[in-house]
C-alpha cells in the first residue's frame, strides 16, 4: 500500500502549483534528439554494419535468444552506455537472460524511479533476423535518451532499461518488475517503446497504451501534454484499456504505472513484423525521431529536471494562478504580468482547443465552468514566450 500511494502522488508532479511555465531543459533535450544518431546505432544493432566489442569487427546478425547475436548485442549495448559515461549493470535471470540497466540517480528523490525502456531481443529464431523495427527502433531510442539526458540532473532516478527475452513472454521485464515489487521499490513511471519506426500509410499516427493501473492514466496524460507543450505535435490514439503484448504489462501486473508507445499496430502494422525482412529500409526516420522525442519528454517530465539551462524557471514574466486545482467545479484563473496583446488558450489532453481568449485578461481573472472531467493545459502566449499550467478537473 505504501508503494502505490507514493506512485500516485508522483504521477501528478506536472500539475504541482509551482510549475507555471515550460521547462527549458525538457525542450533542450527534445531538440537534441538526432535522427543520425538513431540511424547510426540501428545500423549496427540490426547487422547492417559491424560492431567491435574488443574482438574485431563482427555483425550482429540476429538478436533472438537462441542465436549468438543476442549476447553480442548485449555486450555492444553495455559498451555504448559506458561510452556515454554510465556504469551499466547486467541483471541475470533464468538460464541465460540478461537485462541491461543504466541508472542516473535522482538528486532529490533517488528512491523514486522513472524507467525509459525497450527490449533488445528479436524474432524469428533464425540465423539472420535484423529486428530493426521490433524492437531495434525502441532500443536505439533508449540509447538516444541516455545520450541527451546524460548532462541533465533530475529530482527522481532515471533508469535506462533494455529487456531480454521479451519475445519468450516478457521474461526479463517480468523478473525485474517482480523483484522491484518484492523490495517495495517506488516506481514513478515506466515509458516503454516497442516498434516505433514503421509508418506504412504516412499518417504519422502512434498509439499510447494505458490502463487504470496505479498512475498509468496520469503518465499517459503527461505524454499528451508533452506532445502539446514541447512541439512534437504528433497525431496520437489512446488505447484504454491498452494491450498487454509488451514489457509495460509486466509492471501493470505488479501494480505499477506504465505506458506503451508503439506505431499504429492496430491499423497499419509492419508487414515484416517477426520476419527476417524487418530491416531499416522500411522505416520512417522522421516518424521514429518524433516518437523518440515524445518518450524522452515524458520520462523527463516524470523525473523532473533540476539541471542546467535554468530548469524549472519561467520563460516569461507572465504568472498564472489556478485555484482550486484539482477542482470538482469552477476553476478560477488569475493572470499577472501579461501584456495587452497576450493570448490565452485552453486545450484538452489530446491538444484540441477548448477555449481561446485574446487581449487583456479581465482584472478579476477568468472563471472556467462546465469543463468535463479530465486534464487540461492552460497557456498564455505573448510573442515568443509563454506560461503554462496544467489543470485537473475531477468528476
Amino acid at each position: 500500500m505504501v508503494r502505490r500511494a507514493a506512485v500516485l502522488i508522483t504521477g501528478f508532479l506536472l500539475g504541482h502549483a509551482v510549475v507555471h511555465a515550460q521547462r527549458p531543459a525538457i525542450q533542450q533535450m527534445l531538440d537534441a534528439v538526432d535522427a543520425d544518431s538513431l540511424v547510426w546505432r540501428l545500423e549496427r544493432l540490426s547487422g547492417e554494419l559491424p560492431v567491435n566489442v574488443g574482438e574485431g569487427d563482427t555483425l550482429i546478425l540476429s538478436r533472438h535468444k537462441s542465436q549468438p547475436g543476442n549476447a553480442l548485442a548485449a555486450q555492444w549495448l553495455r559498451q555504448e552506455l559506458q561510452r556515454m559515461g554510465y556504469a551499466p549493470a547486467v541483471e541475470h535471470f533464468g538460464g541465460a537472460g540478461e537485462n541491461i540497466l543504466a541508472v542516473k540517480a535522482g538528486a532529490l528523490h533517488p528512491e523514486r524511479k522513472v524507467y525509459i525502456s525497450a527490449h533488445y531481443d528479436c524474432m524469428p529464431g533464425v540465423a539472420v533476423a535484423p529486428g530493426a523495427d521490433d524492437d531495434g527502433s525502441g532500443v536505439c531510442a533508449v540509447l538516444e535518451a541516455a545520450r541527451v539526458m546524460a548532462d541533465m540532473d533530475f529530482e527522481n532516478t532515471v533508469v535506462f532499461a533494455l529487456w531480454d527475452e521479451e519475445e519468450q513472454g516478457m521474461l526479463g521485464s517480468a523478473y525485474h518488475a517482480a523483484a522491484a515489487a518484492g523490495n517495495d521499490e517506488l516506481v514513478a513511471a515506466v515509458v516503454q517503446m516497442d516498434a516505433i519506426a514503421y509508418d506504412g500509410n504516412g499518417d504519422g499516427l502512434l498509439r499510447i497504451h494505458a490502463r487504470p493501473v496505479a498512475n498509468s492514466i496520469a503518465i499517459k496524460d503527461s505524454a499528451l501534454m508533452v506532445n502539446t507543450t514541447y512541439g512534437p505535435g504528433l497525431p496520437i490514439a489512446v488505447n484504454n484499456p491498452g494491450a498487454t503484448y509488451s514489457d509495460h504489462a509486466s509492471f501493470w501486473s505488479e501494480g505499477y504505472g506504465a505506458i506503451l508507445l508503439v506505431e499504429d499496430f492496430d491499423n497499419d502494422p509492419n508487414p515484416h513484423y517477426h520476419t527476417p525482412n524487418d530491416r531499416m529500409a522500411y522505416l520512417d526516420t522522421g516518424y521514429w525521431r518524433g516518437i523518440t522525442q515524445l518518450a524522452i519528454g515524458t520520462a523527463a517530465a516524470m523525473a523532473v529536471p533540476t539541471g542546467p539551462a535554468g530548469v524549472g524557471q519561467a520563460v516569461s514574466r507572465v504568472e498564472l494562478k489556478v485555484f482550486p486545482n484539482p477542482a470538482a467545479g469552477e476553476v478560477h484563473v488569475q493572470v499577472a504580468g501579461a501584456s495587452p496583446g497576450a493570448q490565452c488558450s485552453l486545450v484538452d489532453a489530446t491538444g484540441r482547443p477548448v477555449r481561446n481568449w485574446s487581449g487583456p485578461v479581465p482584472a478579476g481573472g477568468l472563471v472556467l465552468k462546465g469543463l468535463p472531467p479530465g486534464t487540461y493545459l492552460l497557456r498564455v502566449q505573448e510573442a515568443a514566450m509563454h506560461a503554462v499550467q496544467r489543470i485537473v478537473v475531477l468528476p
